[in-house]
């Protein structure tokens, strides 16, 4: 028996390993791709005598099977309600994936690690747990944490430039330039998150969307207090007429001062923070290096009764912590 559990351990360990591998291959693979369509535009080859490379066909091959699965996730209402909610994590230039290319990952990233909670089981002779559903639920969770910090990073670059698309607007306004043509101006000299915010505006506005409509979207994807503003002032110029110019004057003006504000906000809590990013990580390196000193170390802890109440306290006393100092360090503008 002892045999057979290192034997399975060592398969485990191998398996993993392997993977690492394989995932360390592919982030590098990335990397060269990256940087090879960078120096694309500054090369004298012909891109109909590239061949495309394995990872290339092989990201082809999963993207294929994602669209598959996401034809056959479109014939449920429940599914093709639920992906309304993901349009926000499509961006222009992908414009041809789909937001039940999500769902459908999130579907299979889930298999994947209850196929894999399942292959640790059999490696290590045990019995079917109600466990392999929750690694599905967190293994269909996941990408959601992913598409969240990338929103959250896109949100932040659009906040940042935000000023800057405000001054071209301004600019276009006073040389005689119409919304269309300022929107126009903005998409065309700026790059990043926010031009890709008002390729978004202009492609609606050539669809025929009425003001309004198109920067409540735009304040629907990003959910910035500032596009709100932009948006009502515009709607409220079109409708009632007046002076864009100083209006936008004004937009520039209270937009400039709220920025340099939480500029100086930033600089005065960076500190602050820094220690409480430091806080929230510091028991989960203490718990690793106890864990690696002395495996059993906690398992007192839920053998008992008072154990898994102490245990529930200290999780609630810690989540606590964590949401009142996050509202003691919020200060809004």
């Amino acid at each position: 028996m002892p045999t057979i559990s290192l034997i399975s351990i060592s398969i485990l360990i191998s398996f993993m390993i392997g993977v690492g591998i394989i995932l360390f291959v592919l982030y590098n693979e990335l990397q060269s791709i990256k940087l090879m369509k960078r120096f694309d535009r500054f090369s004298l080859c012909f891109k109909a005598e590239e061949e495309p490379s394995f990872f290339d066909r092989f990201f082809h091959f999963l993207w294929k099977i994602v669209h598959k699965f996401s034809t056959l996730l479109k014939k449920s209402s429940v599914l093709t309600r639920y992906q309304n909610r993901y349009e926000k994590y499509i961006s222009f230039k992908d414009k041809e994936k789909q937001a039940m290319d999500i769902i459908s990952i999130k579907f299979l990233v889930g298999f994947l690690f209850f196929f894999l909670y399942l292959f640790f089981i059999i490696l290590r002779h045990l019995f079917f747990t109600p466990i392999a559903f929750l690694a599905f639920l967190f293994g269909f969770f996941l990408p959601d944490i992913i598409l969240n910090i990338q929103f959250q990073k896109r949100k932040k670059q659009v906040r940042e430039d935000l000023l800057k698309a405000i001054i071209i607007m301004n600019n276009s306004f006073k040389s005689g330039k119409n919304i269309m043509q300022a929107i126009s101006t903005v998409k065309n000299e700026l790059t990043g998150q926010v031009a890709d915010e008002f390729k978004k505006i202009y492609l609606d506005m050539t669809y025929g969307l009425s003001l309004e409509d198109v920067f409540s979207r735009f304040y629907e994807r990003i959910s910035l207090e500032e596009t709100k503003y932009i948006a009502s002032s515009l709607t409220l110029l079109n409708k009632t007429g007046g002076n864009i110019v100083e209006v936008f004057s004004t937009i520039e003006k209270s937009f400039f001062t709220k920025k340099k504000m939480q500029d100086e906000l930033h600089s005065l809590t960076s500190a602050s923070v820094f220690v409480f990013r430091i806080l929230i990580f510091l028991p989960f390196v203490f718990i690793g290096i106890i864990l690696l000193l002395n495996p059993t170390y906690f398992a007192p802890l839920f053998q008992s009764f008072l154990g898994w109440v102490l245990f529930s306290f200290i999780l609630i006393l810690y989540i606590l912590y964590i949401v009142i100092v996050k509202k003691v360090l919020k200060v809004k503008i």
